[in-house]
């Protein structure tokens, strides 16, 4: 935005210049109609809306933008306009309210008037539903896909960032901080700020503002009638699920994000069966729903949940599965593929910005990657994100406690090389489909082709928790003798090295019923090395392969 010497610095370089070469993203010129000063109102509307929109920026009034030639190019505006009127109409004729502001900058007793308009938290609209915004030196039409974009990328809207004008100790729940304390004393949160009092709490973590709350602060520690009150929107819903379309219990409530935590947390330990472990003197015990996962998305399902929309954050709970979903749609190009690994983005900054202050939850991307390493380190399988519709849904299913699987993690974790969820996701994969390629490995892992190898690589090498089989593009794994040690079923492995035996000496009498093969041309086929080879052929002597030649010349041969 530029101020008043700046303008008057540009208005003397137009005996050389037009104005137009002067116009930016955040300035423009405009003629004023003498003949019609409601036409010049409209237009001051129009553009205080457009600048708004686009950041903010300056409009100068009585300069045409066309012509070179300071003295043509400055033709001003009447004296007897009134700015005060000015700035009154444009504040009742936008949506939300604007208050430009006004400069007279007078040139050789020529009057120009510059109209500021600042920065806000738009989309800004006329009252009659007209939009534009400024991009580079044009108003553009303010669409509702260049909403949506502007909302959702460039974080200049945060609903949960507005300030309640209201006394903040009577919409304040006391129940609510005490719950906020206990999360904080459980994830061990520093001292001085358990401390505080609730006041200096809030202060200090940005949710009370010149003893104001924000709508951020209302959704953590507000009463549910206050809620209810100043943001609708906010609502939670549990259904105990019999059927896809029947329920045998029901609870709605407004009740703020730490208590509805605590309410939800509850019905799920009604039906979430224990498992105890017995290890020595420590009997440890695992549910079926681990309760980080249940913890992380939900405080995900409230903090990233759209609060302009209707809606309720919906756990349904089924005899199989969990699934969860919150109104909005996934944002700043994060998708149900690349959700493991996309930097963060927050459509409610403020309020997860208070989550991750309280230690709630975690803004550096390691919430998502928190469930899934919850959940595949007990051998379950891993949660499923999809978007349908204008909601997010997240499903849980429902799985037993793998016990030698959590041996196996624990006694790869010793080995010096950290345990990624990357790692686990493959290895998961392998317990229940004993075989994957790279492509599809970098599938799982939302990892790109190179990524995957090298993944593959170390779970290989340093692991040794699978072994390759077959070369080139038909290259495949599966899990290691040792693998199958750890996991206390080495009689599997034994099977399914049979199994693959049997697999290759089928591929191998198919071809040589249609052609002769050498020991190289067999080689590119299973994946074997010479030796090998050798030593399979002689075992398929008795299916009728023969030995033909000596050398590098020898070549394979079927009785026919």
């Amino acid at each position: 935005m530029k101020n008043k010497a700046e303008i008057l610095d540009l208005i003397n370089k137009l005996d050389d210049h037009i104005a137009d070469d002067f116009e930016s993203q955040d300035l423009d010129f405009k003629q004023w109609n003498f003949r019609s000063r409601e036409d010049n109102v409209k237009k001051m509307i129009t553009y205080a809306v457009c600048m708004a929109n686009g950041g903010g920026g300056s409009v100068v009034f009585g300069v045409v933008d066309n012509v070179k030639g300071r003295e043509n190019a400055l033709e001003g505006i009447p004296f007897d306009i009134d700015t005060t009127i000015l700035q009154k109409r444009i504040y009742e004729k936008t949506d939300p309210h604007l208050t430009a502001t006004f400069e007279d900058l007078f040139v050789e007793n020529i009057r120009l008037l510059i109209m500021h308009t600042f920065p806000g938290m738009p989309p800004y609209t006329t009252t009659d539903g007209a939009a534009t915004i400024r991009q580079g030196k044009d108003c553009m039409p303010f669409t509702g896909t260049l909403r949506r974009q502007m909302i959702d990328t460039s974080g200049q809207l945060d609903y949960t960032e507005e300030i309640i004008y209201e006394d903040w100790t009577t919409i304040f729940s006391h129940s609510a901080m005490e719950r906020v304390r206990e999360i904080m004393n459980r994830e061990r949160v520093d001292e001085t700020l358990i401390s505080l009092s609730d006041e200096d709490l809030l202060r200090a973590i940005g949710g009370l503002k010149d003893k104001y709350l924000t709508k951020g602060a209302l959704l953590l520690v507000g009463k549910p009638e206050a809620i209810s009150r100043i943001i609708p929107q906010h609502k939670w819903s549990y259904r105990k699920m019999i059927s896809d379309t029947d329920y045998s219990h029901r609870d709605d409530g407004t009740q703020p994000i730490s208590l509805a935590l605590y309410e939800l947390e509850r019905f799920i330990s009604v039906d979430n069966p224990l498992v105890t472990i017995e290890s020595g003197l420590v009997h440890p015990e695992f549910t079926t729903y681990p309760t980080i996962a249940l913890r992380e998305s939900l405080l995900n399902a409230f903090g990233h949940r759209d609060y302009r929309m209707l809606g309720t954050v919906m756990l349904k709970h089924y005899k199989d599965r969990l699934v969860l979903t919150n109104p909005g749609q996934f944002i700043g190009g994060i998708t149900p593929h690349n959700i493991l690994h996309h930097p963060p983005v927050a459509r409610n900054n403020h309020l997860m910005d208070l989550l991750d202050r309280l230690k709630l939850v975690n803004r550096s991307n390691l919430g998502v990657k928190r469930i899934f390493k919850s959940l595949l380190i007990e051998g379950k399988e891993p949660p499923i994100y999809r978007e349908v519709g204008n909601n997010i849904e997240l499903t849980f299913i429902s799985s037993p406690l793998d016990q030698s699987f959590q041996k196996l993690v624990h006694e790869i974790s010793t080995k010096g090389v950290p345990v990624e969820v990357d790692h686990l996701l493959i290895l998961q994969y392998l317990m229940r489909h004993e075989q994957i390629d790279t492509s599809h490995a970098g599938y799982i892992t939302q990892r790109g082709t190179d990524q995957a190898k090298e993944l593959l690589s170390v779970i290989m090498k340093d692991f040794d928790l699978i072994e390759p089989i077959g070369r080139g593009r038909g290259r495949y794994y599966t899990l290691s003798r040792n693998a199958y040690r750890l996991l206390q079923d080495s009689l599997r492995y034994e099977r399914l090295q049979n199994l693959d035996k049997e697999a290759i000496k089928t591929r191998i009498l198919t071809v040589l019923k249609d052609r002769d093969l050498t020991n190289a041309e067999v080689r590119q086929i299973t994946g074997l090395d010479r030796r090998q080879v050798n030593s399979l052929i002689k075992e398929m002597a008795t299916d009728g392969v023969n030995i033909v030649g000596h050398g590098r010349g020898a070549k394979y041969t079927i009785n026919k």
